[in-house]
């Protein structure tokens, strides 16, 4: 052990905020009115984060809908980094004349999110420990309470005295097999690799990359635009560029494909002040272990002047896998897809985009968060009012997503422009049930749609023309079930298959009745009834005939992993005479 320069630290007043406002000058930002108080022994705050005061919230949304979603439905998190600086400055109220030597023990439970609110009341709870008089250090207990929970959200160690104590040694190997990062720190932002906005971009120069650990520099922000009371407040710590310890080992975590959030810390130590803004400090992380969901890394940061400035050991990262799809989208959600091509084996249906999309190919994504992605703040009620039935839930929203995309891939190749982001695109039903656009913004002509689910997949398409989907499983049926929906004609066809075919035929032959209800509007209640099938070749087509309208409906059909699938769409020459309902922008 050894100690460095004295640390000093805020004021002895229990709310420096409240005599600091005259001046804007040297205010704690995070403290609030106190709640209860023991000279020396204890001290609660509430500190109530609002979207109008904590501008940095805006650079830490989950969610990426720029101009279509107010910040409140885009799900600003208190960054971790942040919650240190809270429970600190609560903590200092503690100890007047002592300065912030660092943090132990900090566990985070849960995330700290406005969730469609713009303001949420936090408490602060710090009490004294311990104190050590032959390290001159007081510990003291911290915790952040969400209001209405029981449980602490953050909770730890803060620790304070008046000379810097340095404990910790990590030793760093050098880097094996050591590559360059491909892309700029520049790039990783505004390729939005990492989503955070500028307050949070502390990323600068090159990163280095090896099989155990990663080394970048990080450049010292001014906090002027943290806060909307005050430009100068008086940090403690540097939360915004703390963050960016989780930036980088979030990028070493991508190079192994997984997505990385930390989730708390053995013991950080600082030695000096923080340097003055516009500095840049290099950094170093080593990859200690691995344990489960959890990645642990050392780390250290220097003070830009060749000094050490502090020191982390078993920083935690939740380490988890999403499927590239999904990553691409959460990263550029007006560039990428998340549903896929259904797998019809030609291109009948000339002008349709016809997708699919299932539980799987979505991982451990939330579908929270998803449904924040891709629906209006118009359907975002419709989605959380089938929560009450989960998998209704599940499929509602799989069918929508699969929707969604398939608008706009279809969009995209009419105007050969990039995609529109979801959430610019309201879905509605008509009296009857039938999916349509309701919102497309800078299209004067929608596509119409269609969207089927079963169990864990959906299929959707976009069409300039009618047009219908359906998906079934493929299993056994009963004579009673045949009986009811095929005619003589229809089950002498069945009976001509042979038997080792036949509940495919089946399946087949009710999902293209239900395509073709849905393509003519006559709904799906009584299609099987209205519908009779004239042919069904061995491969995908089937033809069946409206039976009040004498209409014939081509239908192809694909199977997938037990599941057929149908799309009937207007024919071409039909659509000929509709050219101006193509899509055009306005």
């Amino acid at each position: 052990m050894y100690t460095e320069s004295s640390a000093t630290g805020p004021s002895s007043a229990i709310n420096p905020r409240v005599e600091a406002q005259s001046e804007d000058h040297g205010i704690l930002p995070f403290l609030g009115p106190v709640l209860d108080y023991t000279p020396g022994k204890t001290i609660t705050i509430e500190r109530r984060l609002s979207l109008d005061e904590d501008l940095y919230l805006a650079d830490h949304a989950f969610v990426h809908a720029p101009g279509l979603k107010p910040l409140a439905a885009c799900l600003p998190v208190l960054p971790l980094t942040m919650s240190l600086e809270a429970m600190a400055e609560v903590a200092a109220c503690l100890v007047p004349g002592c300065g912030l030597l660092g943090f132990e023990e900090i566990k985070a439970a849960r995330w700290i999110e406005l969730t469609d609110t713009e303001v949420l009341a936090l408490q602060i709870t710090a009490h004294v420990d311990r104190h050590d008089a032959g390290r001159g250090t007081t510990f003291l207990r911290v915790a952040i309470q969400i209001e209405g929970q029981a449980q602490p959200a953050v909770s730890g160690a803060v620790l304070f005295g008046c000379r810097y104590v340095a404990e910790l040694c990590p030793t760093f190997n050098e880097l094996s097999a050591a590559h360059r990062h491909p892309l700029s720190a520049e790039q990783i932002y505004s390729e939005r690799h990492m989503f955070h906005g500028p307050c949070f971009q502390g990323l600068a120069g090159e990163i280095i990359i090896g099989d155990q650990g990663i080394a970048g520099e990080f450049v010292v922000r001014s906090p002027e635009a943290l806060f909307r009371s005050t430009r100068y407040p008086q940090l403690l710590a540097d939360p915004a560029l703390l963050d960016a310890v989780g930036q980088l080992i979030g990028i070493f975590a991508a190079e192994h494909g997984r997505t990385a959030f930390p989730i708390g810390l053995k013991k950080l130590e600082i030695y000096s002040p923080t340097p003055p803004p516009g500095t840049r400090v290099p950094a170093r992380v080593e990859i200690t272990r691995s344990e489960g969901m959890i990645l642990y890394a050392n780390v250290e940061i220097e003070n830009g002047a060749g000094a050490v400035w502090m020191r982390i050991a078993d920083w935690g990262s939740w380490k988890f896998r999403w499927e590239q799809r999904v990553a691409d989208f959460r990263r550029l959600p007006d560039k990428y897809l998340v549903a896929k091509p259904a797998p019809f084996s030609d291109d009948p249906h000339p002008g349709a985009v016809i997708l699919q999309l299932t539980a799987g190919d979505l991982g451990n994504f939330d579908l929270g968060m998803l449904a924040r992605y891709f629906l209006s703040m118009e359907e975002m009620p419709i989605f959380q009012n089938h929560a009450r039935v989960p998998e209704r839930q599940r499929q509602w929203l799989l069918g929508r997503v699969a929707a969604k995309d398939a608008v706009r891939l279809w969009v995209a190749g009419q105007d050969r422009l990039n995609m529109l982001h979801p959430a610019a695109i309201t879905l509605s039903n008509d009296v009857k049930g039938r999916p349509f656009v309701k919102a497309l913004p800078g299209c004067a002509k929608a596509p119409q749609v269609s969207i089927a689910h079963c169990e864990d997949r959906a299929i959707a398409t976009a069409h300039y023309g009618e047009v219908g989907v359906d998906i079934e499983r493929i299993s056994a049926r009963d004579a009673s079930f045949i009986d009811a929906f095929t005619t003589p004609h229809e089950r002498a066809l069945i009976e001509s298959f042979p038997e080792t075919e036949r509940h495919r035929l089946i399946t087949r032959i009710w999902c293209a009745k239900e395509a073709a209800g849905k393509l003519l509007g006559t709904g799906v209640d009584g299609a099987a009834q209205q519908f009779e099938t004239l042919r069904a070749s061995a491969g995908s087509h089937i033809e069946v005939m409206h039976k009040p309208s004498a209409r014939p409906i081509i239908v192809r059909t694909a199977e997938e992993s037990g599941f057929i699938m149908a799309c009937a769409t207007t024919p071409a020459a039909e659509l000929a005479d509709n050219a101006n309902r193509v899509c055009g922008r306005v």
